[in-house]
């Protein structure tokens, strides 16, 4: 199987407006991607991952993930590749969300075991198959060992022999198993580091990283990929150690106080002057303290406002 070369560099991961009433702010969503292409993400430095855990997609029913589908690839308009989660503890509806996906044009769908009930391997391999056989989209491993199931590289030696199985967003708890996974299959799918490891994933064979910063920063992550591309680590850690390192410190802070990647997501981009809107229930809005305490972070760092 060829090398996937179009999910390269920073996969953002997509915030999902809403209106204060909750429902999908669609107009914003279409504002909102195009102030990252306007602002130098394009196909080659970037792909935008919509309707995955930073688009809040386990609070999004079926439709509007489907409706996230069509107006990101319109917004899109082929200058950056669109990928989107069809995650979903019911395969009729995953399958349902790839053939959508298919129709309107996604580049890839992100898929992972399915959740509640416990998976075994043979559910993660069946699974996988089901999707392939179904629908002809490219398809992202999405390796969620949080949840409780580790993928052994037996399993994943499976997935990555099926057909439209193209990549896999990779992040392990080992990480010496993070390493090993990253060089037994960065030569034969596209590995997109999941674990904040840019630098080592990247000398590992990786081909981008996953994050939340171009949704309201484009440029900060487009300059950390393309040190990473020149091999310049020096330049790459620098880049790290300032602006990243305490945006971590601070949604540390924001995840105590309540779930989801919506609410600390929604926050930096409102206080640059984009429209995100809240998260929905039962996440909510950070307090002003902390909302206050990443202000003077953006300051600090000179983050351009959206005027």
């Amino acid at each position: 199987m060829a090398l996937n070369k179009k999910i390269v560099g920073a996969m953002v991961a997509v915030a999902t407006p809403f209106n204060d009433d909750f429902s999908v702010d669609y107009k914003s969503f279409v504002k909102n991607i195009k102030f990252m292409i306007d602002r130098g993400l394009s196909e080659g430095n970037s792909t935008l991952l919509i309707g995955g855990a930073g688009g809040e997609h386990p609070v999004l029913n079926i439709q509007e993930r489907i409706d996230l589908m069509k107006v990101a690839v319109e917004s899109a308009n082929n200058k950056i590749p669109v990928l989107t989660s069809i995650q979903h503890t019911d395969y009729r509806e995953i399958i349902k969300m790839a053939e959508a996906a298919s129709q309107v044009g996604i580049h890839g769908c992100q898929l992972g075991p399915t959740y509640y009930y416990q998976p075994t391997k043979s559910d993660v391999i069946d699974l996988f198959e089901i999707v392939s056989k179904e629908t002809d989209m490219n398809i992202m491993v999405y390796h969620t060992w949080w949840d409780g199931f580790i993928m052994d590289f037996d399993l994943l030696d499976h997935l990555v022999n099926i057909p439209n199985v193209n990549s896999i967003k990779w992040s392990h708890s080992d990480i010496g198993l993070f390493k090993q996974g990253l060089s037994r299959y960065s030569n034969k799918v596209a590995m997109i580091d999941n674990s904040g490891n840019h630098i080592l994933s990247n000398i590992y064979g990786a081909s981008g990283f996953i994050t939340h910063l171009s949704s309201f920063w484009p440029e900060y992550p487009k300059s950390i990929w393309e040190a990473l591309v020149e091999a310049d680590y020096q330049k790459a850690k620098k880049i790290l150690n300032g602006f990243k390192h305490e945006w971590m410190g601070w949604v540390g802070k924001v995840v105590k106080e309540t779930g989801g990647e919506g609410p600390f997501i929604k926050v930096a981009m409102e206080l640059v002057g984009l429209k995100a809107g809240p998260p929905r229930p039962p996440s909510r809005i950070p307090s002003k303290e902390l909302i206050n305490e990443l202000d003077s972070i953006l300051k600090k760092y000179g983050v351009p406002r959206n005027s």
